[in-house]
């Protein structure tokens, strides 16, 4: 082990505001030459309020820090603890920002960071938190967390950790990852490793080729027969029968009705060659229902079936859970594939390039790609997603993806390692593929030339194939895409195309024959002055965006926009930005030119990289020239603001003939289904939007819940005011759902249609909630998705508010979530550019785009938004809404018998509490 002094420290503080926040507990571990540790520990007196936040998360009790010193009487023994040490911390830099202010020094000494190393370490981990990395890692710990002592000793032990990890690596990664480290603190952490295994195992020898994880199986599967493989379809049902085989096989498996419907629906749309709608009621069981047909099917009849999904969280159930567990008690075996984009892939060979030159690499670049040469050695697949989580991926995918659209593979010297083959090769062999809606609709655009021939599909979550296919279809470009692609070609600091050529001058220069050089030359030194001339006229442009929108979050542009004053200076500004973008393609193309007919590997490469960045000059050039046809009634386009950035938008309004046309038409059966699809027991608004036709099977699946007994649905009548246009009165509002969590003791789900209401609503609720310790959690601002959905399963009082997204996804069962308040009923805003677009073409067809459009998508997102409360048999809880209109409107009895339950308690909202509280009681 490390045998030099080392420091490892930890902070609590009252918040992570490094400028204005107070330290209020310092804790240090010293571990010196193999002695004892000692412990440096004290609590610290702040000058300011601390939340009730922190002192929940901390345990700290207020009157302890009243009676603590303040830091700079600690000041001389910290200065002298820490002197000579090499400092270690969990994100360190945030905890030296806090001492070097409050002592008013600088360290100047040896630094490393637990986070960055466990990142390079330990890259396939999804979350780098201390406390996960302690529970992931098994190391042992069970204090509790968020106490500076408890957490410098846990990082202590992760230190440790990394040490052992790094001790196992080949001397080859250090070959290449200190060379790569240079300017980093990590570098002199990964010299002490190299040093100490050179000591230690002196004989170890160094590998100079890739270092690869061992596949867990071939390219090619062995060979299947059709042994085991039933003959009937009445197995299909035995399987899913009380007594079954999966009641007999899987522990806590019940055999439920509408599981066993579901699968006899899809065996028999397959034999019959038909299409099949199926809507299942959440707890159906419906990846088993149509897994087990759509495998038998497979094997009994040789053909592959798609299974296509929306989201990347039932992506790897269905492949990483649920076919392993067939695979295991099914009577014959199957084969499966997870198939993904080319772009999802690392190639190492541009990996390779890239690692030969990493003067060209920012630092945090640098630290990603030390991150990718460890996970490198472990992973089987080389998929994106694996790491996606590490800071600094991102910048660097695009230059060592396998998104190539001139590769060619039997040229390529690793082949036989690529992993794109690999997954292309092992879905040629497969039964059965999961692919996402994104793949799948890419391959329809490419005529079917991306997965392995197939005539069976299911579609699962297929409530979001309309708005994937007019994602897919469409284009959109903000002035950050612009500029990262153009960074690919050149850019002053960091790996460029440009840079690359530069950088190996001389080599190309002697590579290439003279005459072909001169001619390349000539392009090549236009590149920098042709990208800065597209860099200025783009900021040009999205400056004039932002005056057009001024405080709207989005502007349809159609005919009439050519009336606006604005217009004529607009439109040249987006005609100029497409000459200058053409300009570059064409200096591009006259250097590819220039090195198409010669016989060099070297060359051959090179000309891989300009062709993928002349791609991504047309893909850009296209979405500006669609966006000026602004006559064609079936498109829309449009500017939009979303956080920071401003979008030009371009999409078509309808693509239910295309899906018809491309998709359906071609394939003998087609499985849909999701939890919401059905608009108060019809399938016809679905149909209709996806292209199959009225006379499609349908199959309305009841969930086996009963919901009558596991939740109330009640509905407050005078919080809106029916004669302002369904306008809230907010303050009403906020002190209702405060009463609400309070009640609840926080456990709530609060859905709002907008951000701009969630925004609203936020502050004050929080001064009503948190005196009574429930914090109030919101989506957005610098928080993920996913980690406000963790903190709020992580702490059950809390009351967490989320719009759009947060209506569909999250499934927390048991008593962690009891109440769901829908706070409107989620209409999609008219003014929105694709809904009025899409609006005016239903109406020139003849339909009313009110009852044919708008109210159908709110029925199905006010399904979603209700169906996040019962996940389970054993759930219990209340769903409210608080829009009356559900109840004064006519369609009102659309939305509510489409729901699960045919009883509600309508009510004025103090009586709703007083029911509240009665039900609470029971």
């Amino acid at each position: 082990m490390f045998t030099e002094k080392i420091v490892v420290l930890d902070l609590e503080t009252t918040g992570l505001d490094t400028e204005y926040d107070e330290i209020i507990e310092y804790a240090a571990w010293c571990i010196d030459n193999n002695k004892d540790p000692v412990v440096q520990n004290f609590l610290v007196k702040p000058t300011r309020t601390i939340p009730p936040k922190v002192l929940k998360l901390t345990g700290i009790d207020e009157s302890e820090l009243q009676n603590a010193a303040p830091l700079l009487e600690h000041r001389e023994e910290i200065i002298q603890f820490l002197d000579g040490a090499t400092l270690v911390g969990h994100n360190l830099r945030f905890d030296l920002h806090f001492l070097e202010r409050f002592l008013g020094i600088k360290f100047r000494q040896m630094r490393w960071d637990t986070l960055k190393l466990a990142q390079i370490l330990f890259p396939s981990m999804r979350q780098f938190r201390l406390s996960d990395l302690v529970k992931k890692l098994d190391l042992g710990l069970n204090e509790p967390f968020h106490r500076a002592q408890a957490d410098s000793w846990a990082t202590w032990k992760l230190f440790q950790a990394c040490w052992l990890k790094g001790i196992e690596l080949d001397l080859g990664f250090y070959k290449h990852a200190i060379p790569l480290l240079e300017g980093t603190n990590e570098q002199s952490f990964f010299k002490a490793l190299e040093k100490e295994i050179s000591r230690k195992f002196p004989g170890r020898s160094i590998r100079t080729d890739l270092i690869l994880a061992a596949g867990d199986e071939g390219l090619f599967f062995q060979e299947q027969t059709t042994e085991g493989v039933p003959d009937s379809e009445d197995w299909i049902r035995d399987c899913f029968a009380s007594g079954g085989l999966l009641e007999r096989k899987l522990m806590g498996y019940e055999s439920r009705p509408g599981q066993v419907q579901m699968a006899q629906g899809v065996s028999s749309a397959f034999q019959a060659d038909q299409n099949l709608v199926v809507e299942a009621g959440t707890g159906t069981g419906k990846s088993y229902a149509y897994l087990i047909p759509a495998l038998w099917w497979a094997r009994k009849t040789g053909k592959k079936v798609v299974v296509a999904t929306h989201t990347i969280p039932l992506q790897e159930q269905l492949y990483q859970k649920d076919l392993p567990v067939l695979n295991n008690i099914l009577p014959f075996s199957f084969h499966g594939a997870l198939l993904k984009g080319k772009g999802n892939y690392l190639c190492l060979k541009k990996w390779l390039s890239l690692q030969s030159y990493p003067q060209e690499l920012s630092e945090q670049e640098r630290l990603a790609a030390a991150s990718i040469m460890v996970w490198i050695s472990e992973t089987y697949t080389g998929d994106l997603q694996e790491i996606a989580q590490i800071y600094g991926v991102s910048r660097i995918w695009p230059n060592i993806s396998a998104e190539n659209e001139s590769c060619i593979p039997q040229k390529c010297p690793e082949s036989g390692n690529c992993f794109m083959l690999r997954a292309r090769h092992k879905a040629e062999e497969a039964d059965i593929i999961v692919v996402n809606h994104s793949l799948l609709l890419a391959d329809v655009k490419a005529d079917h030339n991306v997965i392995p021939e197939y005539h069976e599909l299911i579609i699962d979550e297929a409530h979001h194939l309309h708005q994937a296919a007019l994602e897919q279809l469409g284009q959109e470009v903000c002035q950050e895409q612009i500029v990262r692609a153009l960074e690919q070609v050149y850019r002053p600091i960091g790996s460029s195309l440009y840079g690359s050529i530069k950088g190996r001058q001389a080599y190309w220069v002697q590579l290439m024959p003279l005459g072909v050089w001169e001619s390349f030359q000539v392009y090549w030194t236009e590149m920098p002055a042709a990208c800065n001339a597209i860099t200025e006229q783009a900021e040009e442009l999205f400056a004039s965006l932002k005056q057009i929108l001024g405080l709207n979050q989005s502007v349809r542009i159609t005919l009439s926009s050519a009336e606006e004053t604005w217009w004529p200076f607009f439109a040249t500004q987006v005609e100029n930005l497409i000459s200058r973008l053409k300009t570059l393609k064409q200096f591009l193309s006259g250097m590819l030119q220039a090195i198409s007919n010669q016989e060099i590997d070297e060359l051959t490469d090179l000309g891989y990289e300009i062709s993928a960045r002349i791609r991504d000059n047309e893909l850009l050039q296209q979405c500006f020239e669609l966006f000026l046809q602004i006559e064609d009634p079936a498109r829309v386009n449009w500017i939009e603001i979303s956080g920071q950035r401003i979008y030009i938008k371009t999409s078509p309004v309808d693509v239910s003939h295309l899906l018809r046309e491309k998709l359906f038409d071609t394939l003998e059966a087609a499985i849909l289904t999701s939890a919401t699809i059905g608009i108060a027991g019809s399938f016809a608004h679905y149909l209709a939007e996806v292209g199959l036709p009225p006379q499609t099977m349908t199959l309305n699946v009841q969930s086996p819940f009963n919901y009558a007994e596991q939740m109330q649905l009640l509905i407050v009548k005078d919080l809106m005011d029916q004669q302002k246009s369904g306008l809230f009165r907010m303050d009403e509002v906020i002190r209702f759902i405060s009463e609400v969590g309070i009640r609840m003791k926080g456990r709530t789900l609060v859905l709002l249609t907008s951000h701009l209401s969630l925004r609203q609503m936020e502050e004050p609720l929080r001064n009503l909630l948190e005196p009574a310790g429930i914090e109030v959690l919101a989506q957005g601002k610098s928080k993920s998705r996913a980690a406000i959905l963790a903190e709020f399963q992580e702490n059950p009082k809390a009351v967490l508010l989320g719009a759009n997204s947060f209506w569909e996804g999250i499934d927390i069962p048991g008593e962690g979530l009891s109440c769901v308040i829908l706070v409107k009923l989620p209409f999609w805003p008219p003014n929105m550019p694709l809904i009025a677009a899409r609006s005016e073409y239903m109406e020139q067809q003849g339909k009313n785009p009110f009852q044919d459009f708008l109210l159908p998508e709110a029925v199905i997102r006010f399904k979603q938004g209700f169906g996040r409360l019962i996940r389970s048999k054993s759930d219990r809880g209340v769903v409210i809404l608080l829009d009356s209109r559900v109840i004064a409107k006519k369609y009102g009895k659309v939305f509510l018998s489409s729901l699960p339950l045919s009883t509600h308690v309508r009510d004025n909202h103090d009586r709703i509490l007083t029911r509240l509280d009665r039900w609470l009681a029971t």
